[in-house]
């Protein structure tokens, strides 16, 4: 019993030491998600771990629920005193943000890009370009005004779960691109936090169940078919960007987020109509 107080073995033991540090490097990975996915800044420093960067999308649909949170409770709270349109208005608006518009601005680049490029090489210079043009001005005015119309539409009682649910599903879904098909820039050209390597099949799980948990809170199992729809519309984007581009981009990730959000929002309309 005296060995138990040697110095030594205050240490954790081998099996509860490597938990603890696994432990940590999952909060490490969730807090640099949070950095990198969001405008939203935490209370303590996170150091940053290149070795770690491609796993902050086990956590996206994670980061989905924190931003649709946001948007629920600016659409709660708005709607205590506004009109029903005015409120989704304002809670779009503080999803975009939340995140920087950091969707929204990928989905307005593949406008762009594959509007006006011809070819691989165009279509990938004019994603880098940080000008923005017609194609991408318009693509972004009828996604917002798809938006708000569906929204506008949903009885208000069920809007805070929908918007939940929806930017959580829609960012599980661009999993499925990263790990099915290969970065279409070379190496040297992706971005220096780039998030595009695959990850494990027990991460994709475990982003697949956080993205889906928000479909219980509504009473029907119809809301079910949005996980089949979002699921066949990331596999119908990923081969079209295959065949145009050779691969993925960060861009062509966040334009399918967007889209699939919409589509989750139809789906869920629907559902709980």
């Amino acid at each position: 019993m005296l060995l138990a107080f040697h110095p030594f073995t205050l240490s954790p033991s081998p099996p509860f030491h490597h938990l603890t540090m696994y432990f940590m490097r999952e909060l490490n990975i969730l807090f640099s998600s949070i950095l990198y996915f969001t405008r939203l800044s935490l209370p303590f420093k996170v150091e940053y771990r290149k070795e770690n960067q491609h796993l902050a999308l086990t956590w996206f649909p994670l980061i989905g629920v924190i931003v649709g949170g946001i948007g629920a409770l600016i659409f709660w709270l708005s709607n205590l005193y506004l009109p029903q349109s005015a409120a989704v208005i304002l809670s779009l608006g503080a999803s975009v943000l939340v995140t920087g518009a950091f969707h929204e601005d990928g989905f307005a680049d593949i406008c762009d890009a594959f509007g006006g490029g011809y070819n691989k090489e165009q279509r990938l210079k004019i994603m880098k370009d940080s000008r923005v043009g017609a194609y991408a001005v318009v693509g972004v005015l009828l996604l917002f005004a798809l938006k708000m119309a569906l929204l506008k539409e949903i009885n208000a009682v069920w809007i805070p779960a929908i918007l939940i649910s929806a930017h959580a599903l829609s960012r599980w879904s661009t999993l499925i691109i990263s790990m099915k098909w290969a970065y279409a820039r070379p190496t040297g050209e992706s971005k220096s936090r780039d998030t595009s390597n695959s990850i494990s099949k027990w991460r994709f799980f475990l982003a697949f169940a956080l993205g889906i948990a928000p479909l219980a809170l509504f009473e029907t199992w119809w809301v079910l078919v949005t996980i089949p729809v979002v699921t066949g519309f990331s596999f119908i984007a990923g081969s079209w960007f295959y065949k145009r581009i050779g691969g993925y981009t960060g861009d062509c990730l966040g334009a399918v987020q967007q889209v699939n959000e919409v589509l989750v929002m139809a789906l869920l309309l629907i559902s709980v109509t």
